[in-house]
């Protein structure tokens, strides 16, 4: 039985990770989301609707599992809402259900959202405020909100969205203009509150996109947003995208992405051989097949797989998950995940020996 202790806060062995430094153990992110319901036996909907339950919820899944970083909204949804689109809460993820730009003459009609009133938005910054005040530096906190492609298909409608990138480009890039300008005063206030953003672009991933059409329209808008973020914070945020994403590594690389989040899909040990030197990587445990479906043995079997491909990446490396962890994960694999990070992701330790 393992007698290892952890001798470093979450925020400390972050820090070692991305900069080259020796470790206690790898840093995890389990981006938690809406599982933290399930740790305080609350639906989703209840959730996702109280600034209480938010930091409730995040609160009590780390003090149960001990990950690395609490994670805490809006999601891909949540600037869409605040600018207007209507979303259904069902005990699971929030999706949309009427979008804000039914007609392109209606774009000019929307308004920025004010972090401070629409929406959700103020639930999530007041959860802000409360995590940070029982966390302090012991952990970072990050809010995960869609990036400016993402966030215009949640206000257009990601069917009519994609048909207009093809019939009225112009259209596309006035509302992703709309788009990143309605993301970046929420960025400033949760920078402002002490906490991180963290961008998410699945609409950009290439089974929806061609390499060609993320150059023209998701890229240029995600660098000036994360040029906009890494001025105000002082460090760049990070960047997941669903999917096959091999095609657009070097391209989420030049968005000045501090990290780059992984989807199990692709291969890790290729992400690092092309990437690798210029950006850290974070992945890529299989959330339904190993998370959901697997058992603890086939966690840490995951896990070590991981670990093999990506410590000792040039820029860094973090353990974590191809993507949100489902709601439905048994608690005896997100124990097992964490034990095997304790086990063979300790610092010198090559994980195929152990």
């Amino acid at each position: 039985m393992s007698t290892f202790k952890e001798t470093m806060t979450s925020r400390e062995r972050t820090v070692a990770a991305l900069s080259g430094q020796p470790y206690d153990r790898i840093p995890v992110l389990l981006l938690m989301s809406d599982y933290a319901a399930r740790t305080i036996g609350v639906t989703v909907g209840e959730y996702q609707t109280s600034a209480a339950l938010l930091a409730a919820g995040q609160l009590k899944a780390w003090r149960e599992y001990g990950m690395d970083l609490i994670n805490i909204g809006p999601g891909l949804t949540g600037i869409a809402e605040a600018v207007g689109s209507r979303l259904a809460f069902p005990d699971n993820t929030a999706y949309v259900i009427d979008y804000a730009l039914k007609e392109k003459r209606d774009l000019d009609r929307l308004s920025v959202p004010d972090p401070q009133a629409d929406g959700r938005l103020p639930l999530f910054l007041e959860a802000t405020g409360i995590v940070l005040k029982e966390v302090g530096n012991q952990v970072p906190v990050s809010l995960t909100t869609a990036g400016p492609f993402t966030t215009a298909a949640n206000i257009r409608g990601t069917e009519h969205f994609l048909r207009d990138l093809r019939r009225d480009p112009d259209f596309i890039h006035r509302l992703l203009r709309f788009a990143t300008d309605s993301i970046i005063p929420f960025a400033r206030a949760v920078i402002g509150m002490g906490a991180r953003i963290g961008l998410a672009e699945p609409v950009a991933s290439g089974t929806l996109i061609s390499p060609a059409q993320f150059r023209e329209f998701a890229l240029p808008y995600l660098k000036e947003l994360i040029a906009v973020i890494a001025e105000v914070a002082g460090a760049p945020p990070s960047l997941h995208i669903c999917g096959n994403s091999s095609r657009i590594w070097w391209d989420m690389a030049d968005s000045g992405a501090g990290v780059l989040s992984l989807d199990d899909e692709v291969d890790l040990a290729e992400a690092r051989s092309v990437v690798g030197d210029r950006v850290a990587l974070v992945g890529n445990v299989r959330p339904t097949a190993s998370m959901v479906m697997g058992t603890p043995e086939t966690v840490r079997a995951n896990v070590r797989e991981c670990l093999a491909k990506g410590v000792g990446n040039p820029k860094g490396y973090i353990l974590g998950m191809g993507c949100a962890l489902p709601i439905n994960t048994p608690p005896e694999n997100i124990h097992a995940l964490m034990a095997a990070a304790r086990e063979y992701g300790r610092w010198g330790v090559d994980p195929g020996t152990v």
